[in-house]
C-alpha cells in the first residue's frame, strides 16, 4: 500500500505500524489542504481507510474504548472528523462549507467484532437487506441545514453528484446519469415532500 500525493508517492505504507498511522496521516493533510486553499473554493474527500478490515489504530487511541480495536478505531475517526471541522472553523469557512458524512456499506459481520453492528437492522455488508445498504448520513452547513432536524426520506449516495452540481452551479454529464437533486430535504424545505414523492416513484 502507497499514499499518492499528486503523481508522486508519498508516503510508503506496506507496514502494519505505518498502517497505524493512516487515520492521522489522512487528517493532517486534510486540515493542511483547507489552510492552503482557504482562499478559494475547494472540494475536500477524506475516505479513511478505516474501520476497513484489517483495523490499525495509532498508539494514542490504542485500548481507549470499551469496545476493544474496533472501538478504538472509531473514536480515532470522530477526532479526526473533529480536527477536520476545527480547520473549517479556525479558517472562517465553517458557514459556507458544506460538510457530508456518511458510509458506503453497513458492516463486515464475518469479521466478527472487527465489523462492526448494524444495530436493529438485518444482515450487513454484501447483502441487499437493510444492514447492508441503509447507513448514518450528517450533513452540516450552519445557516442552510437546520441544526438537529432529521430527515426520514429515503435517499442514496448516487444523489450527491447532482445534489453538489446544482448547489455550486456545475453540469452534468450530457449523459443521463443516476442520482437526483436532495437538496430540498437536506434544507428540510417544503419542496422536501415533491422530492420525496418523486423519489419513492423512482425507486420502487
Amino acid at each position: 500500500m502507497r499514499l499518492i500525493e499528486g503523481e508522486n508517492t508519498a508516503i510508503p505504507c506496506v507496514t502494519d505500524v505505518e498502517q497505524r498511522q493512516l487515520t492521522t496521516w489522512y487528517t493532517e493533510r486534510a486540515v493542511s489542504f483547507i489552510e492552503r486553499n482557504r482562499q478559494q473554493p475547494f472540494f475536500l474527500y477524506v475516505p479513511h481507510t478505516m474501520p476497513h478490515t484489517p483495523l490499525h489504530v495509532s498508539e494514542k487511541y490504542r485500548g481507549k474504548s470499551r469496545r476493544g480495536l474496533y472501538g478504538d478505531v472509531i473514536e480515532e475517526i470522530d477526532w479526526s472528523v473533529g480536527r477536520i471541522l476545527e480547520a473549517l472553523s479556525k479558517n472562517g469557512l465553517e458557514r459556507n462549507t458544506l460538510v457530508i458524512f456518511t458510509s458506503d456499506n453497513g458492516p463486515w459481520l464475518q469479521y466478527g467484532k472487527h465489523g462492526g453492528s448494524a444495530g436493529p437492522l438485518r444482515e450487513g455488508k454484501g447483502t441487499c437487506w437493510e444492514g447492508g445498504v441503509r447507513v448514518p448520513f450528517v450533513a452540516k452547513w450552519p445557516g442552510r441545514i437546520p441544526r438537529g432536524k432529521v430527515c426520514s426520506e429515503p435517499a442514496m449516495t448516487i444523489d450527491l453528484l447532482p445534489t453538489v452540481a446544482t448547489l455550486v452551479g456545475a453540469a452534468l454529464p450530457a449523459r443521463k446519469i443516476d442520482g437526483l437533486d436532495i437538496w430540498p430535504l437536506l434544507a428540510c424545505s417544503p419542496a422536501r415532500r415533491t422530492a420525496r414523492s418523486l423519489l419513492l416513484l423512482l425507486r420502487q
